[in-house]
């Protein structure tokens, strides 16, 4: 009787094991690396921001387009964007999403075929990075 009490309390460590299930563990890391574009210009994909001299903007929302005092210059480029962007008319508040106003906009942007801040490409589907 003492060697069967002793066996079982030997054994009874093991005894949940069958009815234990393996879950993996999450070993997920965030690390968060913004981008340098160009010289002192940061974009960030994770936030869906861009950052040039210390000022930080959104990349979506509503947008004018001006020839001079633009916060960003952006060219418009085919291959290699760095953001891919869809004009709506309504709810700019996705990552890409721009609506042009002429007033009150959130962001100025010039157009130029060089020396560029952000390069996009504009498109109908899947706006973003």
């Amino acid at each position: 009787m003492k060697q069967i009490i002793i066996l079982m309390m030997l054994m009874l460590p093991f005894a949940g094991f069958a009815q234990m299930k393996w879950q993996p563990v999450d070993h997920h890391i965030d690390i968060h690396h913004p981008v340098e574009v160009f010289g002192d210009v940061t974009i960030d994909k994770d936030a869906c921001t861009i950052t040039k001299d210390g000022k930080t903007y959104k990349l979506y929302g509503k947008i004018k387009i001006v020839d001079n005092w633009a916060d960003l210059k952006v060219q418009i480029v085919e291959n290699w964007p760095d953001l891919k962007v869809k004009i709506v008319e309504n709810w700019p508040d996705k990552c890409g999403k721009f609506q042009v106003v002429d007033t009150w906009p959130e962001l100025k942007v010039q157009i130029v075929d060089n020396f560029a801040d952000i390069k996009v490409r504009v498109v109908e589907n899947w706006p973003g990075f």
